[in-house]
């Protein structure tokens, strides 16, 4: 850009009178106008210098006309010399109050040869920005030509441009930065400035008003400098953004600048939008694999080995299958959407401490797949860390999910439909537990159709036979016979065992039985009698759940 500082440097300007304050020097000048009628006061734009003479000097220079000029924000006033004796003394000080200047120019010159004068010298810088502009142009692609990931990006940037630079995600997590700065402690608590007001951060070579978001917290970084977060994509509040680090002085982003910033953000654009295409194929050929994995029916080496290398991950004896669905009225996304969704989620999962890089991660239909080599036996940990991170990263998602049980990789066939019927168990069930264990099933596996519902007279007969009278019974005499007989069930029918959880003698567990006996017309003793109880009280606890 050129300012008055430039302008002031002119041989046919510099030999004339000048009256300006010091901090007038640095005001951009964006082009000339002549005053030939009245009201061009409607049309005088920003950053102009306005050439004033003849009949027009007394109508001009009056205070409630100046003052509606200056509210346009103009950079200076030519005249000549001859008019100086005849302009009031106040309104030149008002003018300089307002940092404005004012040129006396010899009366010999002609308007149009100051106008031709201030034109070339504003085509000749603007010539240099966009000369400028285009070698960097050049200098970015090539150089991001060797790169393989966008990732280094600011980097580049700042070593070309001189400018330091940052990338946020949309979580305002730190992705790409230069190495000049400290972005990261300058980042704490970024979540403060976006979303935050948009507003006008330079004007572009177009005359488009550019809009973006400063920095308004006061820290030992923003006493120091400016600066100005960029949307990437559009002025999306979810966008990834683009942080560039000024001198605390700079208020607006010169054309230049902002031309710059454009072109990076294209390439931003451009590499992000291939590499998302690339892990869409990428992801397409993974769940292609792992239907190759779900038809292998038998032990076959070969085929392990061929989908390892597919894959570039060891395939594992055994394995744990977990799938994971969205069962919110939202879920019902597009194909694209759903893609989209996974790739983030399988991207974000992996960040994750509890996740392991053995862990496998696909997509189904609609089902996210998780398959845990059989290393320990305990999975339900990493099932509750895996919850928490749904909760916490798809709050507006309502998830189930089903775990089978542990299968060889060549019965992982049968490992999906388990873990697919445990995750119809908790929807056709209405239960509120978010996870279910296909194993905790039992023997009610007997009694479920393929939608994971069971016959519905049958339940209520169950409960109502064996599990409700107990209820009952309790509430009505503060007793706890029902879960008495649940852990006497769990300990596998032993009074010892029984009682030393129950903290009580064994002669109160007896008579306890005995009262449960009574109250539900069986013998504990008889097979048939403990095997409605089981399967009464399996029924109880999944609808309870």
């Amino acid at each position: 850009m050129i300012t008055i500082s430039d302008v002031v440097k002119l041989d046919e300007l510099s030999r004339g009178n000048c009256v300006m304050a010091v901090n007038s020097l640095e005001v951009e000048v964006t082009g000339i106008n002549i005053m030939d009628t009245q009201d061009m006061k409607n049309w005088i734009k920003q950053g102009e210098l306005i050439i004033v003479g003849g009949e027009y000097i007394k109508v001009f220079f009056t205070e409630d006309y100046l003052l509606q000029i200056i509210k346009r924000k103009i950079s200076g006033i030519i005249t000549k010399k001859r008019y100086k004796e005849i302009i009031d003394g106040n309104l030149i000080k008002l003018c300089i109050a307002h940092g404005i200047s004012i040129f006396f120019v010899d009366n010999f010159f002609s308007w149009s040869d100051i106008m031709s004068l201030i034109q070339r010298l504003i085509i000749s810088n603007q010539s240099k920005m966009l000369q400028d502009v285009d070698i960097f142009h050049k200098k970015m692609l090539i150089t991001l030509s060797d790169k393989k990931s966008y990732k280094d990006m600011c980097e580049i940037f700042y070593e070309l441009v001189g400018y330091s630079a940052a990338v946020i995600n949309s979580h305002f997590n730190l992705i790409d930065h230069s190495l000049d700065f400290e972005w990261e402690n300058y980042l704490s608590n970024i979540a403060q400035i976006v979303p935050g007001i948009f507003e006008k951060i330079g004007t572009s070579y177009e005359g488009k008003h550019i809009t973006g978001i400063t920095d308004q917290r006061v820290n030992d970084y923003t006493k120091k400098s400016n600066f100005f977060y960029i949307p990437i994509i559009d002025s999306r509040k979810d966008s990834p953004y683009l942080i560039i680090r000024q001198e605390k002085q700079t208020k607006l982003l010169t054309e230049d600048v902002l031309a710059k910033i454009e072109f990076f953000c294209l390439i931003y654009r451009l590499k992000a939008s291939y590499q998302y295409e690339y892990k869409l194929a990428s992801n397409h050929y993974r769940n292609l694999v792992f239907e190759d994995l779900l038809s292998i029916k038998e032990n076959n080496e070969n085929e392990k080995n061929r989908i390892s290398y597919s894959l570039e991950s060891k395939i594992f004896d055994n394995y744990r299958l977990i799938l994971i669905k969205d069962v919110s009225e939202k879920s019902n996304y597009t194909s694209i959407q759903k893609n989209s969704i996974f790739i983030k989620f399988r991207e974000e999962l992996s960040q994750c401490s509890f996740f392991n890089d053995n862990y496998l991660v696909f997509f189904k239909g609609d089902y996210w797949v998780i398959l845990v080599p059989y290393i320990s036996s305990k999975i339900e940990p990493f099932i509750s860390e895996l919850f928490k991170f749904l909760q916490d990263k798809y709050r507006s998602g309502k998830f189930c999910m089903g775990v089978s049980e542990v299968h060889p990789y060549w019965k992982l066939h049968l490992a999906f439909k388990e873990a697919e019927q445990s995750v119809y168990v908790l929807i056709s069930n209405h239960s509120d537990k978010k996870y279910f264990l296909y194993q905790k099933l039992g023997i009610l596996k007997l009694f479920l159709d393929d939608q994971g519902k069971i016959n519905q007279l049958y339940v209520n007969k169950m409960l109502e036979t064996y599990v409700y009278p107990l209820v009952n019974y309790d509430q009505n005499h503060h007793t706890s016979l029902l879960s008495t007989l649940e852990v006497f069930l769990e300990s596998d029918f032993s009074h010892s065992k029984t009682s030393k959880k129950l903290f009580i003698h064994k002669n109160t567990l007896y008579a306890r039985i005995k009262r449960i006996e009574q109250i539900l017309d069986v013998d504990i003793n008889h097979s048939d009698s403990l095997m409605n109880i089981y399967i009464a009280l399996q029924i109880y606890q999944l609808s309870n759940e």
